[in-house]
């Protein structure tokens, strides 16, 4: 039995579209550590594959450890334009503004003039940055740094004043942003922000991490919301309301409705959503109160009006999803919340693929992250003999230093990597081709049961 929906009020019944991104748009994320190692382009990723599932983005991690501005320019060519990206994210500052020049007391003479001079360095080499990406046709989007946390009282030397010279940073984005007319996205505010809340409630509180400097799975959680915040208008996962006593779709928003039967005892009806649910993970769900995304984006709504008194079984696909009273149904549910739904399990299939790629793509960044910082001068054959021996005598001149450990296993991950280059690459697009169609839109059958 098959259902007019003629008289209905339906809205929006066509797919989604990014507001920013088109259909093979290639993202270059380029900054440093934060960046390199980081999961907020993994959660971006992961939001544009299952909220607009045909709209194919090709995501490229161009972070290294321990850039600053300058640094990135060196690189661009090698390492950014030769991915010919439609888009890059840039965010740098954090090395930039030199950290052990901050501190507790008063600062010197000499500490104070290299403060300014690392700042206006920034200034220089971050409006160069710009100006190449700009006349590359380059769409570029400026993040402020994150934070340092310089508040939380974790036990941890404290770089006192880092973050005040980071906003300084922030200030002159800013001034670049609208100089250029650039989209920008003030990450340190909204995590200092974040900051100053947590910390009423607990001194230890933290979104950064033990370091003071990288955030973990929820810093990055959070800058990746305050991104999509600011690129994207509020949307919905999907919208469905039915009346049950007319017997028609209301409104069917981002999705498909088409009723089989409406009774007493049961309401029928196939339905192919145009977007997948967000899966998140435990960490997450503990910050998203935080974050600006379950407001904007975190949306499945499922409601019917003029059903029977009573109790009701959801199901779909023959799985329960749990039991309803009609008056909760009339109110709407958010489906979204369900970890249960075909749809939910799918997204969920998405996220660990998404994760894949980003772990296959950080064990490629050593190329350029050794290859940058240690073999600009190596003229010789190119050989895993040749290298090791060049990279055993680059490590002696750093013996001793803090980051010596840090580059010696990273030298070495380089040497074991390099045989295997092309086949990760391979691998990458493999996984790229697998979010590709594990996100895509399939109808389910949705059952009202009256118990």
């Amino acid at each position: 039995m098959s259902f007019s929906l003629s008289g209905s009020s339906v809205i929006n019944a066509q797919q989604q579209s990014s507001s920013i991104f088109r259909n093979g748009d290639t993202i270059c994320f380029v900054g440093n550590s934060i960046t390199h190692a980081g999961q907020y382009h993994e959660f971006i990723q992961l939001f544009y594959a299952t909220r607009f599932p045909n709209t194919k983005l090709k995501i490229i991690n161009t972070g290294i450890s321990g850039d600053n501005a300058n640094n990135i320019l060196e690189r661009l060519d090698t390492d950014v334009f030769v991915n010919h990206p439609d888009h890059v994210f840039l965010m740098t500052g954090m090395n930039d503004v030199i950290r052990t020049l901050y501190f507790d007391g008063l600062a010197s003479e000499n500490i104070i003039k290299k403060r300014e001079r690392a700042l206006e360095n920034y200034r220089v080499n971050t409006s160069k940055l710009v100006r190449q990406f700009k006349d590359r046709n380059i769409n570029t989007i400026l993040l402020t740094p994150s934070i340092y946390d310089q508040f939380s009282k974790i036990e941890r030397e404290n770089n006192l004043g880092c973050n005040q010279a980071l906003e300084i940073c922030s200030a002159h984005l800013h001034y670049l942003s609208k100089k250029h007319q650039l989209p920008i996205v003030d990450l340190n505010k909204k995590m200092k922000s974040i900051m100053h809340k947590g910390l009423k409630k607990d001194s230890l509180f933290t979104i950064v991490g033990k370091d003071r400097v990288h955030p973990g799975t929820q810093g990055h959680f959070i800058i990746a919301s305050e991104i999509l915040a600011a690129l994207e208008p509020k949307s919905v996962i999907s919208e469905i309301v039915i009346d049950a006593a007319k017997q028609h779709v209301k409104i069917q928003n981002n999705c498909e409705v088409n009723l089989k039967q409406v009774d007493n005892k049961f309401l029928i009806f196939d339905c192919k959503e145009f977007a997948l649910p967000f899966p998140f993970s435990k960490e997450v769900t503990s910050i998203l109160d935080y974050t600006k995304f379950d407001n904007h984006f975190n949306n499945q709504q499922f409601q019917v009006n003029h059903l029977k008194k009573g109790n009701y079984k959801l199901i779909i696909d023959n799985t329960l999803i749990g039991s309803f009273s009609s008056k909760q149904l009339s109110h709407g549910l958010n489906l979204s919340t369900f970890k249960n739904t075909p749809q939910y399990k799918q997204a969920q299939q998405v996220r660990q693929l998404c994760e894949e790629y980003r772990k296959v793509a950080f064990k490629l960044r050593v190329i350029p992250f050794i290859e940058t910082r240690f073999l600009k001068d190596f003229n010789g054959d190119h050989s895993q003999s040749n290298l090791t021996s060049y990279l055993k005598e680059q490590l002696k001149k750093i013996e001793g230093k803090p980051f010596y450990n840090y580059m010696q296993k990273s030298m070495e991950r380089y040497i074991g990597i390099l045989p295997n280059r092309i086949s990760l690459e391979n691998q990458l697009k493999t996984i790229q081709e697998a979010i590709y169609e594990q996100n895509k839109s399939v109808k389910h059958e949705w059952s009202l049961v009256k118990i």
